[in-house]
C-alpha cells in the first residue's frame, strides 16, 4: 500500500471517529430517555437503555475510544442485570451513566 492511500485510509478513519464523538450527545440524551422511562417501570425502556449502552459500548471500542467503551460496558451489564432481575441498582446505574457521560464529553473535547 503506498503512503498516499494509507494517509487517505487514516483521514477517512479519523472523520469516522469525529462524526461518532459528534452523535454521542444524541446518543447519550437517547439514553437518559430510556433509563428515566425504565426508573418508572417501563421494561421495554430498560431493554432500550441496555441495548443503547450495549451499542456505545461497541462502536466506542471499533472507534479506539477505550475508556468510552469500558465505562459503557459496566453500564450494559449494570442493566443486563437489572433487566434479568438478578442486581444492580438504579443508584448504580445512574452512577455508572455519568461516567459514559464524562467520558464522552472528554472524547469531544479532543
Amino acid at each position: 500500500m503506498t503512503t498516499s492511500v494509507s494517509r487517505l485510509r487514516d483521514e477517512k478513519y479519523e472523520q469516522l471517529v469525529a462524526q461518532y464523538v459528534a452523535s454521542l450527545p444524541d446518543k447519550l440524551a437517547a439514553l437518559e430517555r430510556a433509563m428515566s422511562a425504565g426508573r418508572a417501570g417501563d421494561a421495554a425502556a430498560l431493554s432500550e437503555a441496555r441495548e443503547i449502552a450495549h451499542r456505545i459500548h461497541g462502536t466506542g471500542g471499533c472507534y479506539g475510544l477505550r475508556e468510552l467503551s469500558e465505562a459503557a460496558a459496566v453500564l450494559d451489564d449494570l442493566l443486563t442485570s437489572m433487566k434479568r432481575g438478578v442486581g444492580g441498582s438504579w443508584v448504580e446505574a445512574d452512577s455508572a451513566a455519568s461516567l459514559v457521560r464524562a467520558v464522552a464529553e472528554a472524547a469531544r473535547k479532543h
